[in-house]
């Protein structure tokens, strides 16, 4: 074959549809990602900085709002309730859907509305999430980092719309895109926040459409975040002994399949706890303010307990903290299971009363604290079974298992736990059967044949 200089000129330089795909998304992701990632950061510092005080790899409680805790017992109890009665006013008297934000928000516009979010809701969930998580709401970041990623994604959309000739589609793919640049920053972890962004819209498929466009805009955002506050994981914990010979020992494989199960059937537990606190909010004709001010109460209740008996604030915020001590086998058998449900109830009452925040951390820890448990009973190794319990609990509670085994690997730095995340992950998925903690995450036979979807959302 001969080659004159147009040939080579093909071969090496892509076509000019390809090029103006290219440079529309690479545009509108890279502007995305930028955005996102400068927002994390300012969630990050001031919820885990400022107020909390005990941001990632933290070692210490130096915050505001720790500070005002230590001060007496009294305020354990009044900042989780001050924090989710102003996060209540807040919502009610600037949005038009109060009770609805983070991943479940985000995926109502992917399914139902396909309407870009706006800018003053959206800000006063920022502000609400900032109230929730930093005055003691048992909750992560994620949730807010999404939202704000969606926000952005969708007036990004909304600038270059004409530029590009941007569809109903486009702001699809985009809102993904936004959801994928929040959590790769949040939890400084790209990866898992791309798979994530393309599993979480249906319990049994993927959102492929939108592969390209996530990756853009996650690694962006995580650049953007990694060059301010550094690329270090999200937690810091030993790699496994070679001494546990994880792939050739059998009963490894079978222990394993026992925590998946039980950590199953605890995410099973959750969501019901979560479902009841959602129906009971709209069965009951309260006045609106209240479910936020006896959810603010059961908090600050749950608080004041833990500060009566380990003086620490072991229910506030996402709790990364909590979740590194478990897998450093920190916490006796008596805390982790004290801890397994009083973060159980915490969290499922912050989202479920309407708080503004995310599942995704909520279930990590869940996951954690049960496999930490389960390596201190049965197998002496509270790092290794956390990890996998990590990975089982998101699958199980998200149906999201790629994400899962990805996660774990991006959070602690270390591909030894993959393996039998993923089995855990699995098996997780399958108990867990359709049970999600999202209400508007769907199955694809769900959909429409115009793409929309066939079951009614959450309550808004």
């Amino acid at each position: 074959m001969k080659y004159n200089s147009r040939t080579l000129k093909s071969l090496v330089w892509p076509s000019e549809p390809f090029r103006d795909y290219i440079t529309k998304w690479g545009v509108i992701c890279g502007v995305i990602g930028i955005l996102t990632g400068l927002s994390v950061v300012v969630l990050d510092e001031v919820i885990n900085i400022l107020l909390l005080g005990n941001a990632f790899g933290g070692e210490s409680y130096t915050g505001l709002v720790v500070r005002i805790y230590d001060a007496s017992p009294a305020f354990s109890f009044l900042l989780p309730f001050v924090g989710l009665t102003t996060t209540g006013l807040l919502l009610y008297r600037f949005t038009s859907k109060p009770l609805l934000s983070g991943t479940d928000e985000i995926l109502d516009h992917y399914h139902s509305n396909r309407r870009p979010l706006g800018i003053r809701e959206g800000f006063a969930k920022f502000i609400a999430s900032i109230l929730t998580i930093g005055l003691g709401g048992s909750t992560g970041l994620e949730g807010p980092s999404i939202n704000v990623g969606g926000v952005i994604a969708s007036n990004v959309w909304k600038k270059f719309q004409t530029r590009y000739k941007l569809s109903e589609e486009d702001l699809r793919i985009v809102l993904l895109a936004g959801a994928s640049a929040g959590i790769a920053a949040v939890f400084k972890a790209p990866l898992t926040g791309i798979i994530f962004a393309l599993e979480v819209p249906y319990k049994n498929d993927l959102a492929t459409r939108a592969f390209h466009q996530s990756i853009l805009a996650g690694v962006v955002s995580y650049i953007t975040l990694a060059a301010i506050e550094g690329s270090q994981p999200l937690f810091s914990i030993p790699t496994v002994p070679a001494s546990l010979n994880l792939f050739v020992n059998p009963s490894n494989f079978a222990y394993t399949a026992i925590l998946a199960a039980c950590v199953g059937l605890i995410v099973m537990g959750f969501v019901a706890l979560l479902e009841w606190i959602r129906n009971f909010r709209t069965e009951h004709r309260f006045p609106r303010i209240t479910r936020f001010v006896a959810a603010g109460a059961a908090l600050g209740a749950i608080a004041l307990l833990l500060r009566l008996t380990v003086t620490q604030p072991l229910t506030y915020g996402a709790g990364y903290d909590v979740i590194e001590q478990a897998l450093l086998g920190q916490y006796t058998v008596q805390l982790l299971v004290s801890l397994l449900v009083l973060r159980m109830i915490a969290s499922a009452v912050t989202i479920g009363s309407g708080g503004v925040g995310g599942l995704f951390f909520p279930l990590a820890l869940l996951g954690a604290l049960t496999g930490s448990l389960f390596g201190l009973v049965v197998h002496g190794n509270p790092g290794l079974w956390g990890s996998v319990g990590i990975a089982a609990a998101i699958s199980g509670g998200y149906k999201t298992p790629l994400c899962a085994v990805t996660f774990i690997g991006d959070a602690t730095g270390s591909v030894s736990y993959l393996v039998l995340g993923m089995i855990a992950s699995g098996i997780s998925y399958l108990i867990s059967g359709r049970r999600s903690v999202s209400n508007e995450q769907i199955m694809l036979e769900e959909l429409r044949p115009d793409g929309l979807s066939k079951v009614k959302g959450t309550e808004r």
